[in-house]
């Protein structure tokens, strides 16, 4: 546990610093983190018609019809991982570079694309209505989020409990659940959450959950390292450290309090 907590936590240490957010490792391990400040909107910055798009502003999952999903995580080195998930549930993984506002990646000894879109431009009725998506080129087919929803979090759905505490002694205190579109406490059933701006692997939500200034703009930011893994701070409050729990591990009493579909 003390060697997942400290890799952890140089991966959250190495994303705020690459973003210019002052918190150190040492910070991050006792959950003492003072979080970013709080905002109450992080816009996306206006583009110039000849500016290129930033991958970077791509990090996170998009989903497209049905069981596909595109999750793209940075590496140390400058370059991509992305995840592609097809309708069968398969996940193929694929190394990306960024150039010219485009991400370039090689499959089956083919160079396809991924580019901004929109989701008229995927040929699929259920993406049709939404703006930001991105397609991949030009084999065909897009992937899109919704902004009132936390889905872009890259993150698998399930518990999650604080780093300190064992799966099977955890309180309810010390436990969310990742429904795919929120976070939700233990007993919360019916929880609201939209993206109101990401800075990388920095995501900041407007949580009706969390129960401060709910419905006011962001009043939580979230940095997720990996799938397994995330920190959580609402605003004016220090960070938690959060990694994965299956369900089956967790004390009766918050497998039954956990969000139902």
């Amino acid at each position: 546990m003390r060697i997942l907590s400290s890799l952890f936590s140089l991966a959250i240490a190495r994303t705020l610093a690459s973003l210019g957010v002052a918190l150190t490792a040492g910070m991050l391990v006792t959950g003492c983190a003072t979080p970013p400040a709080a905002r109450t909107t992080t816009p996306t910055p206006t583009k110039s018609a000849t500016a290129p798009a930033d991958p970077g502003e791509w990090v996170g999952r998009w989903h497209g019809p049905g069981a596909r999903a595109l999750t793209i995580m940075p590496r140390a080195d400058d370059h991509f991982m992305i995840e592609r998930r097809n309708a069968q549930g398969v996940s193929t993984h694929y190394l990306a570079t960024a150039t010219g506002g485009r991400l370039y990646f090689q499959r089956l000894g083919k160079t396809l694309a991924i580019r901004p879109g929109r989701g008229s431009e995927t040929g699929d009725p259920a993406l049709a209505g939404l703006s930001d998506c991105l397609l991949v080129v030009p084999d065909g087919g897009g992937y899109c989020r919704r902004a009132d929803s936390a889905d872009a979090l890259p993150l698998d759905r399930g518990a999650y409990v604080a780093v300190k505490t064992p799966c099977h002694a955890a309180q309810r205190t010390d436990t969310l659940f990742f429904t795919g579109k929120a976070l939700a406490r233990p007993g919360q059933n019916a929880c609201q959450a939209r993206l109101v701006g990401q800075r990388g692997m920095i995501f900041y939500l407007d949580d009706r959950c969390a129960g401060i200034n709910a419905g006011g703009g962001a009043n939580e930011t979230i940095s997720v390292p990996d799938a397994h893994h995330m920190a959580v701070a609402a605003n004016g409050q220090s960070a938690t450290l959060y990694r994965y729990c299956a369900t089956g591990l967790l004390p009766p009493v918050l497998q039954a309090a956990r969000p139902q579909p």
